[in-house]
């Protein structure tokens, strides 16, 4: 089951591995189907021209500066 929805902007993660990936904003453009361990995303970046296929491990709710932690305790 996917945690995101298509339309939805999200924090890409920066690459781990060979790939050339910068962190940065990207947009959901398609579900797509579990692949080995997690589902997976085509996803547009907001600083590339080209779509990329991530897993949902790649993937993030948007930080916004200013957001504190939850502080619920009294």
């Amino acid at each position: 089951m996917h945690k995101y929805h298509v339309g939805q902007t999200l924090d890409l993660l920066p690459s781990h591995g060979s790939s050339s990936r910068r962190a940065g904003q990207c947009k959901v453009v398609a579900l797509l189907p579990f692949e080995g361990h997690a589902v997976q995303y085509k996803v547009q970046s907001l600083l590339e021209s080209y779509q990329r296929i991530v897993s949902e491990n790649d993937l993030r709710l948007p930080h916004h500066p200013g957001d504190a932690p939850d502080s619920t305790a009294a």
